[in-house]
């Protein structure tokens, strides 16, 4: 170690070590740092639940605002397939419950109960769906206090099940408290008291007597005839007080301690009591009056039925009408007018390419009612009528398929090439069409007819090579050269027309054969002359001058087969089609 490492070393020593124990003190708060990422989820589950939700509690409500705040679109769209659903279900059971009650007043229109609620809205002033609703909706006590009238205490108290407890002190000091403060401020003379008031959801009724009052929390819209139970409740308890032989505060305390005080109110005792007076009747006055009641009413509902019947009857024809129509391509329904059995006016749109309207409504069955038919015209895209309205603007030939589907045009088959050549272009301009698929093969018929002219002129040309005129000797022929030269004249005229329709040429040649007997001067003038023979026997059988004349006479060959002791005729084409 020299001088100046030794001076460091007395001057620096103690930074030096210092400034080590920061350097591993950071090296070991970055591994740490480095290593909480991944121990961090199993830290929050090792965590208390208690103690880390209190911890959390307040920042998750911080960052939760500031992200509602900031992204609010993106939230409410996250929401959106959560919150669409619950508020369907919701709406769908509160018209599921509507539903259920509107069917109960339907269902109580013609009957004796219903009546009774017409007679009831007819006399009271009221709407008759007001009365529908006050006998229909349910109702259901929750709580029912006794309390002393004098002193603001709760006697006796009951509830229905699986409700939670009330404080029953504070409630009976809140009305008492508010019954002082209508009789003394409200009230004129003092004698008023609170009857009714609502509570929330609940609506409170209470029942007043001379020591003990009732309040009763009830949900839904209860009978008027609730408050008769209560008020009969009421006096049986005052009853008892009055017929206990003690001073009137043990009295109070003895029929609140009574066994048949929590039967006494029961809610749902109550409730049962209230819908048997709603329901009961005299019987004998039930008995005497119902057979008027009931041919009166069969009289008043005769006529009135029948025509129901008969009206829905024709609403249904209607509405079977409507569908058809709404389904019938090319047509586009507008209004459907109807008066029961007497008058039907369809309006509407109607496509000159789409069927006519007149078979639907035919068949709809309105028994003699002939519907008026008031339609304008436009242009359907309908895919049934677009294939009509296709073919009758391409007036495609046979061997030619128009299909249309979604709106594409698919045309194919075989078709002659002029067609295609002029109604390829105009498909694509059909009005209505999307796209055209055009597979239609294009051929011109007068390449056809010439192909099938020169196919026949070689099968012609075939069967005279195998046709020959036999000569016995000289130019006397045997006995088959008749049935020889009708075969060759008649393929000869029929060449000869093909060639002229067709316009291929072709050349006659007319030859001679001998056998090999006899100098070659006698054989070839013999080859000659049986050709001439030939010549002018075709002439007498009908051939062409025409093409007689410019057949060629071939000397034709000698040889010593029976073949080569007679004569026949060639035909040889002009072009390369040969």
């Amino acid at each position: 170690m020299g001088d100046l490492e030794r001076l460091k070393h007395l001057l620096i020593a103690d930074e030096r070590e210092v400034l080590s124990r920061v350097e591993r003190r950071v090296e070991a708060l970055e591994q740490v740092n480095a290593e909480l990422a991944s121990q961090l989820p199993s830290l929050v589950r090792a965590a208390p639940v208690e103690p880390m939700n209190r911890a959390l509690a307040n920042p998750v409500a911080a960052a939760l605002g500031s992200a509602v705040q900031r992204n609010r679109t993106s939230i409410v769209d996250a929401l959106f397939p959560v919150i669409g659903p619950i508020i369907r279900k919701a709406i769908a059971e509160a018209l599921r419950g509507l539903m259920r009650d509107m069917n109960r007043v339907l269902e109580s229109t013609f009957t004796p109960r219903g009546i009774r609620w017409r007679i009831e809205a007819w006399s009271s002033g009221l709407p008759y769906a007001h009365v529908v609703l006050k006998h229909t909706l349910r109702y259901q006590i929750d709580h029912v206090f006794l309390i002393e009238r004098d002193s603001g205490l709760v006697l006796h108290r009951v509830s229905s099940p699986g409700l939670p407890d009330l404080d029953a002190d504070a409630i009976a000091g809140m009305l008492t408290a508010i019954g002082q403060f209508v009789r003394d401020s409200v009230s004129g003379d003092g004698d008023d008291s609170l009857e009714a008031a609502r509570v929330g959801e609940h609506l409170l009724w209470i029942v007043e007597g001379p020591r003990a009052s009732l309040a009763c929390f009830i949900q839904g819209v209860p009978p008027d005839e609730l408050r008769s139970v209560l008020s009969d409740r009421l006096e049986q308890i005052h009853a008892d007080m009055l017929g206990a032989d003690v001073d009137p505060e043990d009295a109070m305390e003895t029929v609140a301690r009574s066994a048949d005080l929590d039967a006494s109110l029961e809610p749902m005792s109550l409730v049962a009591a209230s819908a048997s007076m709603v329901e009961q009747e005299s019987p004998a006055r039930k008995r005497s009056a119902r057979w008027p009641w009931l041919l009166a009413l069969l009289v008043l509902l005769a006529v009135p039925g029948w025509h129901f019947l008969r009206v829905e009857r024709w609403n249904e024809q209607v509405l079977q009408l409507r569908a058809q129509l709404e389904k019938h391509p090319g047509f586009q329904l507008s209004t459907l007018d109807s008066e029961p059995w007497e008058k039907l006016t369809v309006r509407g749109l109607l496509d000159a390419d789409a069927e006519p309207l007149a078979p639907v409504l035919d068949a709809a069955g309105l028994d003699g009612i002939r519907p008026e038919i008031q339609v304008r015209g436009f242009v359907s895209t309908d895919d049934a009528v677009l294939a009509k309205r296709a073919r009758r603007m391409l007036d495609a030939p046979h061997g030619v398929q128009v299909d249309v589907k979604d709106g594409v045009l698919t045309v194919r088959g075989d078709a002659e090439l002029d067609w295609v050549t002029r109604e390829k272009p105009r498909a694509s301009l059909i009005a209505g069409v999307r796209q055209v698929d055009w597979q239609v093969r294009g051929h011109d018929p007068r390449t056809a007819a010439m192909a099938a002219a020169r196919a026949e002129l070689h099968e012609i040309s075939a069967r005279l090579d195998k046709t020959r005129v036999i000569f016995l000797r000289d130019s006397e022929a045997d006995a088959d050269a008749a049935a020889s030269l009708g075969v060759m004249a008649s393929a000869l005229s029929r060449a000869h027309a093909l060639a002229t329709n067709s316009g291929i040429p072709f050349a006659l040649h007319v030859f001679g054969y001998t056998d090999t007997p006899g100098t070659d001067q006698i054989n070839l003038d013999l080859r000659v002359a049986r050709a001439a023979w030939l010549r002018d026997k075709l002439r007498e059988n009908g051939v062409d001058e025409k093409l007689l004349e410019g057949a060629v006479m071939d000397s034709g060959a000698s040889g010593k087969d029976s073949e080569f002791r007679g004569a026949g005729v060639r035909i040889e084409f002009a072009d390369a089609t040969q």
